[in-house]
């Protein structure tokens, strides 16, 4: 099943609830979708708003890095990056976005800032 949001094409997107979460998760192909691309994706999704509307994506993480990182052939599937998005914990490895719902109590405008990690 492919998703498009935008013109950018997910290989798949689910979501669920549980313990006061709601989980996101796309699967991309990064020959064909930024990491980048695939993170506004799903979190336009999952806000249900258009992705023009979101905060652009550089107030949370450097773009052109996590697009470097994971534009890398060499890079495999035990590289993750961790960033706070619009109210989501992101996480970006090679072929998937999972973006988590935290509780308002976070304490978080969405525009991250709090954390990054590889």
């Amino acid at each position: 099943m492919h998703a498009t949001e935008a013109g950018i094409t997910l290989d798949s997107f689910s979501s669920c609830s549980e313990s006061g979460s709601k989980t996101y998760l796309a699967r991309y192909d990064r020959t064909r979708t930024r990491a980048s691309m695939a993170v506004v994706a799903v979190v336009s999704k999952a806000l249900g708003r258009d992705p023009v509307e979101i905060d652009q994506l550089h107030y949370a993480v450097d773009a052109d890095a996590l697009d470097d990182l994971f534009d890398d052939e060499e890079t495999g599937n035990d590289v993750c990056v961790t960033f706070s998005y619009e109210g989501h914990e992101i996480t970006v490895t090679a072929d998937e976005v999972t973006a988590v719902h935290r509780s308002p109590d976070a304490g978080n405008d969405g525009r991250g800032g709090e954390s990054a990690s590889v």
